[in-house]
């Protein structure tokens, strides 16, 4: 399902104070398609609905400050925008809260595969970049046995050298590589099934 058009007349008459037919055609077009996107991203159905309506009352707040960039399709990129914020914010309530993790090749393919549109994004992309990078590596974590998991952890998170991880652990230097690929490559199925839009 592709991210919904909409026409400039419509958005328009959303940045006028009480025009409720036209919150009515804009819910028409994007409730539906809100929902559906965080469902078939893994969120369970009371988790989107709860996400979709957080997306929602943020464009409400904010449309009246929306401004053509010039550029096509800036109002979808601002749309898009709002929703990468109620994500993050969505990802670090207390019960999502993630940890601290640190740099790998893998967090930079994602940011080349979330690309921004402006330098006023960067921020607000980067932290949805991180924040789906931590919430990939919590939904796919028990997938892996435990030394899976450690081997792909400690060298590609933690930065330890292979050579070191498989003297502390007994693991050959070709295992420890078996499981990091396993690993990065359940990640990026996670990472792009959230991410495509």
């Amino acid at each position: 399902m592709s991210l919904p058009e909409t026409q400039p007349a419509l958005v328009a008459r959303l940045q006028q104070p009480g025009d409720q037919a036209a919150w009515g055609e804009f819910l028409e077009l994007y409730e539906p398609f809100l929902r559906a996107f965080f469902r078939n991203r893994g969120l369970q159905n009371a988790d989107a609905d709860d996400l979709t309506q957080q997306v929602l009352m943020s464009l409400a707040r904010h449309v009246g400050d929306w401004k053509p960039d010039g550029r096509e399709a800036s109002f979808r990129r601002w749309l898009v925008t709002i929703t990468r914020h109620a994500v993050i914010k969505f990802l670090l309530r207390s019960d999502r809260a993630p940890q601290a993790i640190g740099g790998t090749d893998f967090l930079d393919w994602i940011n080349q595969s979330i690309p921004t549109s402006s330098d006023d994004e960067q921020r607000a992309a980067n932290d949805y970049r991180q924040e789906v990078f931590q919430w990939a590596l919590r939904q796919i974590q028990e997938e892996f046995q435990p030394s899976t998991w450690k081997a792909f952890w400690q060298t590609s998170i933690e930065n330890e050298p292979i050579e070191h991880f498989a003297r502390s652990s007994g693991m050959s230097p070709g295992a420890i590589y078996m499981a990091r690929s396993r690993v990065m490559a359940r990640l990026r199925t996670k990472v792009s099934e959230f991410a495509e839009d």
